[in-house]
């Protein structure tokens, strides 16, 4: 081809063009118009090329529909109507050449999270076939999406792909939370895989309907989103909502059926460091879908008593004490074995003078009244062990109570020297700095050093103070879930109004009295006679009817020096029990005046403390920084400073820890 251009004068008519000479073979010359035809015709704006090639662009408008079934129409017309020349094709671009892109970037990275999914899953159960079952949620879950874009007449998408690769990580949460409750349980002793089943969906009802219902009901303004970027938000949103109600639905339904056929109940089932990788599990599945954390809930001292009443294997051995008490009580109404006998003695003759086959059946029997003094033994002996029941339930409550104010104090301490750890942090690198800077001398840089990696220890012991103080609280609960105890003020707990003659100890001895009287009375019953009776028959084979006969009888104890002798010990026992009763209300009087004195003292050097020690410090601490700014004092003399402020503070703690020790010594007295 090629190329002329003519002046700017000389491109406005046609007849110029048509006037220019085209050289001939022989050496002459004739204008262009004798040999084309040169006219106006419409044409493209634009000529482009792609690769030497030129291209035609052809746009189009789509809406209310999705751009794959449109193209797809277009296609169709184009191979019916339209039939190209040789060196002709038709290419699709725009937005449809992105969508095939991103088509073949999802072939990639479905079967990648799909992949990262069971692998995930087979970490943490550390088992193919447990991988395997959790991961039986994904096509579930892949059935709901699909019916719902169905249902709403929405083809597959970019955005429907991505709200697929969503939902296969959070359909399998709910199948880890049932599957991994299945498993605590077997391990806590159920064997019958039904009741397994249906105990296990009925404790993680809740928690499957809370994880798939919370995330669906989050996609629910973009399933019905019709503003602006719509198109891409609901084939997304109907894809997690429809997927996690199917799964959901199918999970409860059919992973507990896939789980019984394959665990079978005699088959041990690994959970080795279960609890861990599954928490694990659920942060990396964060990746792909949507997880909910709830807070560990925190546990003041009402929930304490309540845990420890229910956990706590001394007071539950108590209380079995109470009620084999409550039994005994039916056995004071206990009778001697029935006598059964046959008897056969040829001197005992009839009336027809032979022999006589005797059956009988005869009983014995206290006297009455030792019944009724064995039922009143016995239920002097179950109120006996009511009250032991009180007294080791108040000695617990006063224990717990002490641990869980000694858990306050010790955090009071800790935030207490997390400031002073703190505040020496920034001292020491100010002196470091200031000895760099050649302000002052290397011994204050080593001694600000020095008190730093002091307190940080005193930090330090504070933390194992706490530490102690929740293991002292769960060795009184006994409960195996983890604990977290609610940090309180530490203010001052009040004093409750104490009786001495009201306390459970006092009326526990008193009642051993009564008890002592009432084991005493009944060996004086055992004085009188026993009582016998009987009943028999007599036949033989010459009589026409049975002879009857009966028989009453008293066992009377002639010999009673025994008897006589355990009188005289039970009236012994009654007088240790009247000694002991009056021991137990001195004692315990001397020490609530102890405590009472104590607790005076501790309440003079508290209002020292509420009153002017603690202004003290603050004014110290205040003085002190704004001193040692400015320059007015030391080194040395702004820790000596910083220490008497804060050594007001530790002081207040401990005696407001004693003044609260005391008053739970008092409120729940007892030896």
């Amino acid at each position: 081809d090629m190329v002329v251009r003519l002046k700017e004068s000389k491109r406005k008519d046609l007849s110029h063009l048509k006037s220019l000479f085209v050289d001939l073979p022989g050496g002459g010359k004739i204008t262009l118009d004798e040999l084309a035809q040169i006219t106006y015709q419409k044409g493209a704006a634009k000529i482009s090329r792609d690769d030497t090639r030129r291209r035609i662009v052809v746009g189009i408008n789509v809406r209310n529909r999705d751009l794959q079934s449109v193209v797809e129409d277009v296609q169709e017309v184009i191979d019916a109507e339209v039939s190209l020349p040789p060196g002709y094709n038709i290419s699709y671009g725009g937005q449809f050449e992105n969508l095939q892109s991103a088509k073949a970037r999802l072939k990639v990275a479905v079967p990648i999270a799909l992949f990262l999914i069971f692998i995930m899953l087979f970490f943490a159960f550390n088992s193919v076939k447990d991988a395997l079952l959790i991961f039986s949620a994904i096509p579930l879950a892949a059935v709901g999406g699909i019916l719902l874009l169905w249902f709403r007449n929405m083809p597959f998408s970019i955005s429907a792909g991505v709200g697929f690769i969503a939902l296969f990580g959070i359909a399998v949460l709910n199948g880890i939370v049932l599957i991994e409750h299945f498993k605590e349980l077997k391990q806590q002793g159920y064997t019958n895989m039904n009741e397994i089943i249906k105990q296990g969906t009925k404790d993680r009802l809740r928690a499957v309907l809370l994880t798939a219902s919370a995330a669906a009901l989050g996609f629910l303004p973009m399933a019905v989103s019709t503003h602006a970027g719509a198109e891409v938000q609901r084939p997304l949103a109907t894809v997690v909502i429809g997927g996690l109600v199917s799964a959901t639905l199918l999970t409860l339904i059919v992973l507990p059926v896939l789980y019984a056929y394959f665990n079978p109940t005699g088959k041990r089932i690994s959970g080795h460091k279960l609890k861990n990788k599954t928490t694990l599990l659920f942060v990396l599945l964060g990746l792909f879908g949507l997880a909910s954390v709830q807070a560990q809930e925190q546990k003041n001292l009402s929930d304490l008593f309540e845990l420890a009443l229910e956990n706590n294997a001394g007071l539950k051995a108590e209380n079995l004490s109470v009620s084999q008490a409550k039994k005994e009580i039916s056995t004071a109404f206990t009778f001697d074995k029935t006598r059964f006998y046959y008897e056969y003695d040829e001197n005992n003759l009839a009336i027809n003078n032979e022999p006589v086959d005797v059956f009988g059946v005869q009983q014995d029997f206290s006297f009455p009244t030792v019944y009724f003094a064995s039922k009143k033994k016995e239920k002097l002996k179950y109120e006996s062990a009511s009250r032991q029941y009180n007294i080791a339930e108040k000695i617990l409550k006063r224990n717990l109570t002490s641990a869980y104010y000694s858990y306050q104090f010790a955090k009071a301490r800790q935030d207490i020297y997390q400031r002073l750890d703190s505040l020496f942090n920034r001292f020491e690198n100010a002196a470091r700095r200031r000895f760099e800077l050649g302000a002052t001398t290397y011994l204050e840089s080593i001694t600000a050093r020095s008190k730093r990696e002091q307190i940080k220890l005193d930090y330090l012991e504070s933390k194992k103070a706490v530490s102690d103080a929740i293991t002292k609280i769960k060795s009184i609960i006994q409960s195996q879930d983890s604990l977290a105890v609610f940090q309180e003020p530490f203010v001052r707990l009040q004093k409750d109004n104490i009786q001495i003659m009201d306390l459970e100890e006092v009326a526990f001895f008193q009642n051993q009295i009564y008890l002592s009287q009432a084991e005493r009375r009944l060996e004086v019953q055992k004085l009188f006679p026993d009582l016998s009776f009987g009943y028999f028959q007599g036949t033989n084979s010459g009589l026409n009817s049975n002879l009857k006969g009966y028989q009453f009888g008293l066992n009377i104890p002639v010999f009673f020096n025994g008897q006589a002798a355990k009188i005289k010990s039970m009236r012994l026992a009654e007088e240790k029990a009247e000694f002991q009763a009056a021991d137990i209300k001195i004692k315990l009087d001397s020490k609530f005046n102890l405590l009472r004195n104590r607790l005076d003292q501790l309440q003079k050097e508290l209002e020292f403390y509420e009153g002017e020690g603690l202004n003290l410090s603050r004014e110290i601490l205040k003085t002190a920084n704004r001193s040692y700014s400015s320059g007015e004092i030391d080194f040395y003399q702004y820790i000596i400073s910083l220490e008497n402020a804060y050594e007001i503070e530790l002081k207040y703690l401990d005696k407001l820890n004693a003044y609260n020790q005391t008053i739970i010594a008092i409120n729940y007295l007892t030896l």
